[in-house]
């Protein structure tokens, strides 16, 4: 059997020997067998490497991601999203107008001039909703010349900043309106007492706007971020992902894109790494943060934000690298009319550097599937539909014991044990 076998392996091996001797067609067919053999054999490794990047030690036990975070009493588990994409028929027979809404709206102004809205602009909540007649309470426009196109879920993270949430609704309820959107706005407003999640919070919106009805386009804006042109359009498509707020004043209106710290991990590289391997170092990633729009699909097929980024930074980066996983690419169809003017403001303690954002970010597409949206929990403390706006006011936990020791720990970033093993 052995003798056979040796004599099969030998046999199949002189069929990508180079022939010594022999015509023209006899190298071709060599050449043809040779380049089919390499193809098969580079498919496997592809195939193997991938399939074998997980990035947990096979001694590493590991620990439901709930568990990272403390909560005392109930909390909200988060329901499914609702995919449905609007035909133009069903657009019509749900409102009754004749017409839709046009793509690119007849009546913008284009540049608008945030300055005098910062230095003169001192409006009282009342005097705001005034100048905007046709917003229902809560927050709700529909456009009543037309069937809008898109229903929009404006999702506004928030602590502390009331002066800035008027400022932009002051600014933003007449550009959203000119634009021929349906749209309304949750403000989702995080109780004191522990590190800020704007993750977390954007998620909850998320959550709460499913329980509200059916949006087909979630908008997530930080409140500190004015625009400065309305052909600048508030409008998710199928395709891609959307990030508007690729040009800022305080960035003077440059792209912003940046390298990750880490780069891999034992000998493993990152889903980020794969796409920029022609880069020295370690990978180039976009800027994903400040305002972006992600239809229901794409936030579902990606499982939204990790719940996992306590303080500042990290999680935009962490949504950028699962939207990639996926096959997505950030786009910004309208270019430099999407600029944007940052209202100052002071650094809240309570939203201090997260200074393990960095190993978190190493193992992002890792738990895109295991943690995120499918995790969520969270306490609704308050819910109000305000003029302008609604407000719903949320604990969202606090790191637990086990997750704040990694939180802050000091050393290696990029060879920090993960707090999901014990």
């Amino acid at each position: 059997m052995r003798k056979l076998l040796s004599f099969r392996i030998q046999r199949r091996s002189l069929r990508f020997a180079l022939p010594r001797t022999g015509s023209v067609k006899e190298m071709i067919n060599w050449a043809y067998r040779t380049r089919y053999f390499l193809c098969v054999m580079t498919l496997y490794i592809v195939i193997y490497e991938w399939g074998s990047s997980s990035p947990l030690p096979s001694d590493d036990k590991e620990i439901h991601f709930t568990e990272l975070e403390y909560f005392q009493g109930s909390v909200v588990i988060t329901q499914g999203l609702v995919e449905h994409q609007r035909t133009s028929s069903e657009l019509l027979s749900e409102q009754g107008a004749s017409t839709i809404c046009p793509v690119h709206p007849h009546n913008l102004v284009g540049y608008l001039d945030v300055d005098e809205l910062l230095l003169f602009e001192n409006s009282s909540w009342f005097e705001i909703e005034q100048r905007n007649p046709d917003i229902s309470p809560g927050g709700h426009f529909i456009p009543s010349d037309c069937v809008p196109l898109h229903k929009v879920a404006i999702i506004i993270p928030l602590r502390n900043r009331d002066f800035q949430l008027s400022l932009l609704l002051a600014h933003m309820h007449p550009v959203w309106q000119r634009q021929g959107i349906e749209y309304k706005v949750f403000v989702i407003t995080q109780i004191e007492g522990a590190l800020f999640n704007r993750a977390k919070l954007l998620n909850i919106g998320v959550s709460e706007a499913v329980q509200d009805g059916t949006y087909d386009c979630y908008v997530f804006h930080d409140v500190d971020l004015l625009l400065e042109d309305d052909r600048c359009l508030y409008q998710c498509y199928d395709l891609n992902p959307r990030h508007i707020s690729m040009y800022l004043d305080k960035f003077s209106y440059e792209p912003l894109s940046y390298r990750l710290h880490c780069q891999e991990y034992r000998g493993r590289q990152t889903i980020i790494e794969k796409l920029n391997q022609y880069f020295d170092g370690p990978p180039v990633v976009e800027n994903f943060g400040g305002v972006s729009m992600v239809t229901a699909e794409q936030f579902h097929r990606t499982n939204g934000f990790s719940n996992l980024y306590w303080g500042w930074g990290g999680e935009d980066d962490d949504f950028y690298t699962r939207l990639v996983k996926k096959g997505y690419a950030a786009e910004n169809p309208h270019g430099e009319k999407c600029s944007f003017r940052m209202i100052p403001h002071s650094h809240e303690s309570e939203n201090a550097r997260n200074t393990a954002r960095h190993s978190l970010l190493r193992f992002a597409a890792y738990r895109m599937e295991k943690e995120g949206y499918n995790t969520l929990r969270y306490q609704v403390i308050s819910y109000e539909k305000n003029s302008l706006y609604t407000n719903i006011t949320v604990d969202v936990g606090r790191p637990s014991e086990y997750m704040e020791e990694f939180l802050y720990l000091q050393g290696e970033e990029c060879k920090l044990r993960m707090p999901w093993m014990k």
